[in-house]
């Protein structure tokens, strides 16, 4: 190629999605019931919105082997953490699902706050259990539904996870979780548990 040719580039572009685009995941399962022509369903649903602005995307995709050194600027929102060298940093933690939890909880006229930290507590004192070890719900059921997965190193009471960890911590040193957690009109572990002994 010579010094006089000229090479155009097109303008690179990220993948991004329309407006309220959402990746959807149902599961489920149903069976008959004692009453005729009458079937019960369990459903599972989970909603994930798709980014449509280049600024919503975590990792820089274009930061290895491109070339690439600049960043995008970035529209500063309110809850969005950044490093010391202003980059987003997601911190996906599992207090998020328990703050959404709590704003459901609380739309049915219960006290969500109380209701999570006392399921919680009672899950530190009890934990989940499954016959079948390649459970995946278990799993997937054991990692939510313990805060301490958000890590507790340099916690502080200042931390929105501290609550929930705390809470978790009471249920593991076998304190009284309905004491402790009052405000709770309904066990909500009893909704989704069962005890049993451990032989």
């Amino acid at each position: 190629m010579g010094p006089s040719e000229i090479v155009l580039r097109d303008k690179r572009q990220v993948l991004v999605y329309l407006n309220s685009s959402v990746l959807q995941f149902n599961a489920g399962f149903g069976f008959p019931s004692s009453v005729k022509h009458i079937n019960i369903n369990y459903a599972f649903q989970a909603n994930f919105q798709l980014p449509w602005n280049r600024t919503q995307i975590p990792v820089d995709i274009f930061g290895a082997n491109s070339g690439y050194v600049g960043t995008a600027r970035k529209k500063r929102e309110a809850g969005i953490k950044d490093d010391k060298n202003g980059d987003y940093q997601d911190d996906a933690k599992l207090y998020h699902f328990y703050k959404h939890v709590e704003s459901v909880l609380d739309g049915f006229g219960h006290n969500g706050k109380s209701c999570v930290l006392q399921t919680l507590c009672q899950l530190g004192a009890e934990p989940l259990h499954s016959d079948d070890e390649e459970d995946l719900l278990h799993e997937m059921a054991i990692f939510v539904l313990n805060p301490k997965n958000d890590g507790t190193s340099n916690l502080t009471e200042r931390d929105e996870t501290y609550p929930y960890i705390k809470a978790y911590t009471d249920g593991e040193q076998h304190q009284d979780c309905t004491k402790l957690y009052q405000g709770c009109s309904l066990s909500f572990i009893d909704v989704f548990t069962k005890l049993h002994d451990l032989v």
